[in-house]
């Protein structure tokens, strides 16, 4: 059998895996054992080539950006055990006390920081989700908008620094993590701004539509004990991002070292809040290691497949479809991205990548 036919035939069994309900780290991993035997089977590849398999799962564990992954998930699951998202949001939402559509700016803007924190969009969502969805709905916010707004800004998870996402991306695509989040910063925040730009035209523009309830007004004093509050309660958590944003970017420390700076001042915070006891830090930990073994596993079976599928010139089949692609690296990149709108249908990023 050609690679015209294994190809192919490797990606449909993978889609039918998916779709079928199964695993999609074993999925995948299952999928390119069976292929990997039909090589061998066929004289695509000699036995020697599958072996390449274990120098890639040393790389993994030799990456320090991978490395840095249990530091940053834990920095993010220990800032969401202690309540912190439930506290920004409530410090900014008396900051904008007669702003109309005030809970929703606070929403977005604490979403965003809660998703460079967890890095992860179902620990954003949930995070933001538990805190202010019943607020906003209480509030007088119509349902469905509230709700976009919510899923809108637990989706920031993606691009933000310092997002799992990115540290997986950079390594699939064998950049430096640097340049990857370098890449992202000005996407990110123009994503956050036109997020708060559409809730301003339809506050503003749309009276009836409930996005237009207020906060109740308060007066001079009360303000500035707002502002108090706002700057204690999101300061520090923002303190710690930026803190380990610039020590990876001016070079003072490396992704792993600036994860542990991150973990180190979290724990201090919980404790000087005293909102970290041992019942949060046991789940903090717990989560942390489930996501981190979803992670791994996923990487092992990506790595294999990618391993056969080369071993099988997949690549030049690849090559071959995009280069019927017409309009150039413009039709290249309207496909690509239509191709990542609708996987994300039914997988996760880190699937997709």
């Amino acid at each position: 059998m050609g690679t015209d036919v294994l190809v192919p035939a490797m990606f449909t069994s993978l889609i039918v895996a998916l779709v079928a309900g199964f695993p999609v780290a074993f999925s995948i991993a299952a999928v390119a054992a069976l292929f990997g035997i039909i090589g061998l089977w066929s004289g695509h590849f000699e036995p020697v080539f599958l072996l390449a398999m274990r120098f890639r799962i040393e790389s993994f564990f030799q990456d320090e950006n991978l490395l840095s992954i249990p530091l940053l998930l834990f920095m993010g699951m220990l800032l969401e055990r202690t309540h912190i998202a439930e506290d920004m949001l409530q410090a900014l939402d008396r900051l904008m006390g007669g702003v109309r559509g005030g809970m929703a700016y606070a929403a977005v803007l604490v979403g965003a920081c809660i998703a460079a924190i967890t890095g992860f969009v179902s620990a954003s969502v949930i995070a933001i989700a538990l805190v202010a969805l019943p607020a906003m709905l209480k509030r007088g916010y119509d349902p469905k908008l509230a709700a976009g707004v919510v899923a809108a800004s637990g989706t920031l998870a993606q691009i933000l620094p310092p997002s799992i996402v990115l540290i997986v991306l950079a390594n699939q695509l064998e950049l430096p993590l640097l340049a990857v989040y370098r890449g992202a910063l000005f996407p990110s925040a123009l994503l956050v701004s036109l997020y708060l730009l559409y809730i301003f035209i339809r506050t503003h523009g749309q009276a009836r539509s409930g996005w237009a309830a207020n906060a109740p007004n308060i007066g001079h004093a009360s303000q500035q004990r707002a502002w108090r509050e706002a700057a204690v309660a999101a300061g520090f958590p923002l303190g710690i991002i930026l803190l380990v944003l610039a020590s990876i970017y001016f070079g003072l420390a490396s992704l792993t070292e600036s994860g542990a700076i991150g973990v180190a001042g979290t724990l201090l915070l919980g404790l000087a809040r005293r909102k970290l006891d041992w019942t949060n830090l046991r789940q903090a930990m717990e989560t942390t290691g489930i996501l981190c073994s979803c992670v791994i596993f996923l990487l092992f079976g990506a790595s294999f497949f990618s391993l056969v599928l080369r071993g099988l010139h997949g690549q030049e089949w690849i090559e071959s479809l995009f280069a019927h692609i017409p309009a150039g690296r413009l039709g290249f990149l309207v496909f690509v991205n239509l191709a990542i709108f609708f996987l994300a249908f039914f997988l996760d990023f880190f699937e997709i990548a």
